[in-house]
């Protein structure tokens, strides 16, 4: 008979079978374990229906009471603890609908959270209506855990599947429509029963509005119209109250112009008056102004006179010395020759022999090349000077003064007074847009032979000067024209529109140099420039500039061809003695008045959040050049918004939040105000050209 049911045996029978052996193999059997063994036998003799159908639904719930740790004691406890969510679940038994979607809620109940082992199952825990909303019934389960953390879960539950069939149809993703769920669940578990309604009501509404459905009841009319209603009365009442105080502020108005008119009267009596004195003085102190620099510039011409004869006359009283002297040689050499009759080439000999052994000549050479130097820096001092004075005695008062004029060339250095140069000219090379003018001395304020506090003193002058004249300067213009005279290469690091472009014309302005924006570097060409198909050579700005001197000013260098920008290692060394051969095959001697400025968005490290495109300047053109870091500078911005302190603090305070958010974000947000924008602003502003709302707009 067992060998026959054995054989005959489904699965679930085998299991149960299985489960029934398990029990009866412990040790200690107690009189509560031997009524489950005995009811399970009965079962599986067919002598009582199991309470749970179908039969592997029973005996799933007996494998998770026996697979848990409760003493056998218990057992009852939980077999009646399963039997009530069975019945909550199925509440038709085998025949209720839906069963197998179903089958898999109960057995994830019993299994999971302890719900069956603890008796912490919430009785109400299945709607089959919102159950049958989800897509997804492990969405499900997540809900119910959710309602379970409530003391009123059942009451949860019915107000959470109110909500849910409400809003389902505007809901269509099924993760979306739980995490609303769970949303309105957690509100309604944070509150009391009796507020559920309006709780869920107003989640409703949300949802509606935000898919185009609104509420237009009867009662709902009535509360606008009753609003409606109450705005005009508050209307009504604020232009009652307007009517009145625009009668008032007419009189105030009238009054007003009575007082302004007596005040005009008095202050242009006033005016009269003190303009009548000013006039007075200004004559007075224009006369004696005039004398005091009549009689100074007399007195400064007249010493430099003075010296500049004495130097002279020393110098022109040592050279006929030197003629004679020259003059003898050139004869006793010319009867040597003739008494002698030797070749010219012993001639030549014995000429450089006597040259070199008489003490006379060398003593000459020598006298000729320390009166030479102290000849130029003579006539460099004086025309340095000279053009001051004369600047300041011709410049009318308040009228812009122009940049310092360059020293004139003297003769070529290690050559005799008065004679040509002794080089080779260079071999013609063809260009196209050659410079034919002569090459410009080096600026008094470039010269290394002037003491360096000296010339910068000069500077500061000028500087000084044209801030009289209104002219604004950035806060870091002295270490960047310091590093120009200094001839370090200076790298200006600053974000758009902080005004590094406009101090470096300034620097060129002040210096007496010219300017150039050579731009970004894409390819070698940018710099050496090339030769044509029919051989000339095209010059390039930065030929030109090398060769004659002025400012390189490589703008947005981090945005150019980094092998590119290579190239301009040849050409920053600061070397007086330096030069290059350019592809037109002409070897140009470095200018003394030669410098390279570069500006850029970043560091030269490449992109950042900011510039996204900027390229990573090579490290080699790094270290031969001197970071400067750029920033706005707030007295610059106020200077030029000086007529309008509001827009000023406006500015401060718009890139003070943009500061802190870019802080938050982790995202800098420079450039979203510059110094540029103030400029803007004003113009704006002064033309009366956009109005406010134009402004910050644009």
């Amino acid at each position: 008979m067992a060998i026959k049911i054995e054989l005959g045996q489904t699965q679930d029978e085998k299991r149960l079978d299985d489960l029934i052996e398990v029990l009866q193999k412990r040790s200690q059997k107690s009189a509560a374990l031997q009524r489950v063994i005995a009811e399970l036998k009965q079962v599986e003799d067919g002598k009582k229906e199991p309470d749970i159908k179908p039969l592997s639904l029973y005996v799933d719930t007996w494998d998770v009471i026996r697979s848990s740790r409760v003493d056998a004691s218990k057992y009852d406890l939980l077999m009646e603890n399963a039997k009530k969510i069975y019945d909550d679940v199925f509440t038709l038994g085998e025949h209720t609908p839906d069963f197998d979607m179903k089958a898999i809620f109960y057995r994830n109940i019993i299994h999971e959270d302890g719900a069956l082992l603890t008796g912490g199952y919430v009785g109400a825990s299945f709607d089959y209506n919102l159950f049958a909303s989800f897509a997804d019934k492990n969405n499900y389960q997540t809900l119910i855990r959710a309602i379970k953390k409530s003391d009123a879960a059942d009451k949860v539950l019915d107000a959470v599947s109110t909500y849910g069939l409400r809003v389902r149809e505007y809901i269509i993703d099924d993760y979306g429509y739980l995490s609303n769920l769970l949303a309105v669940t957690k509100k309604l578990i944070a509150t009391n029963p009796e507020n559920y309604e309006a709780i869920i009501n107003e989640a409703a509404a949300k949802v509606e509005r935000s898919n185009g459905v609104y509420d237009i009841s009867p009662e709902r009319l009535a509360l606008v119209e009753k609003n409606v209603s109450t705005a005009e009365a508050i209307v009504a009442s604020g232009k009652e109250l307007f009517d009145g105080l625009e009668l008032k502020g007419k009189t105030f108005e009238a009054m007003a112009d009575e007082l302004n008119e007596k005040a005009k009267n008095i202050v242009r009596i006033s005016e009269e008056t003190l303009d009548a004195k000013a006039k007075n003085v200004k004559a007075e102190v224009d006369v004696a102004l005039k004398e005091y620099i009549a009689s100074q510039k007399k007195a400064i011409i007249m010493e430099k006179d003075v010296l500049l004869k004495q130097v002279f006359s020393d110098a022109e009283a040592e050279l006929n010395k030197y003629k004679a002297l020259a003059k003898a040689l050139t004869n006793n050499t010319s009867a040597e020759i003739a008494m002698l009759g030797k070749d010219a080439d012993a001639v030549v000999d014995r000429i450089g022999r006597t040259i070199h052994n008489d003490e006379k000549i060398n003593e000459f050479l020598t006298k000729a090349k320390v009166d030479e130097a102290i000849l130029d820096k003579i006539e460099k001092l004086s025309v340095l000077n000279s053009a001051s004075i004369e600047r300041m005695a011709k410049q009318p008062e308040g009228a812009p003064v122009p940049p310092m004029p360059a020293i004139e060339p003297g003769p070529e250095a290690g050559a005799p007074l008065g004679a040509p140069g002794l080089m080779p000219p260079p071999p013609h090379v063809p260009h196209r847009h050659r410079h034919d003018g002569p090459i410009e001395p080096v600026s008094p304020l470039l010269d290394r032979s002037i003491p360096f506090a000296d010339r910068f003193r000069m500077v500061q002058a000028e500087k000084q000067r044209r801030i009289e004249q209104g002219e604004l300067f950035h806060e870091m213009f002295d270490d960047v024209i310091t590093a120009v005279m200094e001839d370090v290469n200076p790298y200006l690091i600053g974000p758009s529109g902080c005004g590094k472009t406009y101090m470096i014309m300034q620097v060129g302005q002040i210096l007496g140099l010219n300017c150039d924006d050579i731009g970004y570097i894409n390819e070698e060409y940018d710099i050496l420039g090339y030769v044509t198909a029919t051989g000339e050579y095209s010059e390039s700005n930065f030929y030109r500039l090398y060769k004659y001197g002025g400012i390189a000013f490589c703008d947005e260098l981090d945005n150019g061809n980094s092998k590119a920008t290579v190239k301009l290692n040849s050409f920053l060394t600061n070397k007086i003695d330096s030069s290059y051969s350019f592809p037109g095959g002409e070897r140009v001697q470095r200018h003394p008045n030669f410098r390279v400025i570069a500006a850029g968005n970043t560091d030269g490290s490449g992109a950042d959040v900011n510039y996204s495109t900027r390229e990573k300047i090579e490290e080699s053109v790094q270290q031969r050049m001197i970071p400067i870091y750029i920033d706005y500078d707030n007295r610059v911005e106020k200077a030029i918004l000086k007529d309008y302190p509001d827009w000023f603090e406006f500015v401060c305070a718009f890139r003070k939040a943009t500061d802190k958010w870019g802080e938050v974000c982790g995202i800098p947000a420079s450039g979203i105000v510059t110094t540029r924008d103030t400029q803007r602003i004003r113009t704006y502003l002064e033309n009366g050209s956009f109005t406010i709302e134009k402004i910050l707009i644009v």
